[in-house]
């Protein structure tokens, strides 16, 4: 199985649902755990097993200018998920976007403002290609962007790998309900509090 990983959307979703009113850093979800826990969700049946052999993740990050403590805890972060998982996990790390304004006589971003851009593209075509290359015999989505959904059926069309999707589930939380909406039928495995548990990265960044 190959995964593609929505990051902040599958960070965020998790901090609301199962830590909220707690930091956003106490909820941090290492890649590669988290495609483990999908895989043994998935597998709860026992029978349509599936092994981790791939997980692309895409996630905006602040620039240096805004953030600088922030840009560097990126790229740790990048750099310690991707450690000891050569040519299965790779993290892309996009900037985010930002309006700016004079201040001082001198351009600075405004925080406020800041936003993920491009990040749902570069995970639509990361689906695609990974479904195309005939690598994989399941490829799986995680995120909740319904953006997303014409990616999975356009990934869906080229038969070449299983294509499907994953969420965070809980069973007393009415949001947690329902799937992306795509034309396919496309299964979704649910996710609930104990694969976030065993998800989070247990490494303090400073």
């Amino acid at each position: 199985m190959a995964v593609v990983i929505d990051y902040q959307n599958v960070h965020l979703t998790a901090a609301q649902l199962f830590l909220p009113g707690r930091r956003i850093e106490e909820s941090l979800i290492d890649p590669f755990r988290f495609a483990k826990q999908l895989a043994k969700a998935r597998n709860s049946d026992g029978l349509h097993e599936v092994e981790v052999s791939r997980v692309e993740v895409f996630r905006g990050f602040p620039i240096q200018a805004d953030d600088p403590d922030g840009y560097r805890r990126n790229l740790e972060q990048k750099s310690k998920w991707e450690y000891g998982h050569h040519g299965v996990v790779s993290v892309t790390l996009r900037p985010l976007k930002y309006n700016w304004e004079w201040f001082d006589g001198r351009k600075i971003p405004v925080r406020s403002t800041r936003r993920e851009k491009g990040v749902d593209v570069m995970c639509a075509l990361a689906l695609v290609r990974l479904a195309r290359s005939g690598n994989y015999d399941v490829v799986t989505l995680a995120s909740r962007d319904t953006d997303l959904a014409p990616a999975l059926d356009e990934a869906h069309k080229l038969q070449a790998a299983k294509i499907e999707a994953a969420k965070w589930y809980d069973p007393s939380d009415r949001r947690t309900f329902g799937n992306i909406k795509t034309d396919a039928r496309i299964w979704t495995t649910s996710m609930k509090r104990e694969h976030f548990i065993a998800s989070l990265d247990p490494h303090e960044y400073l």
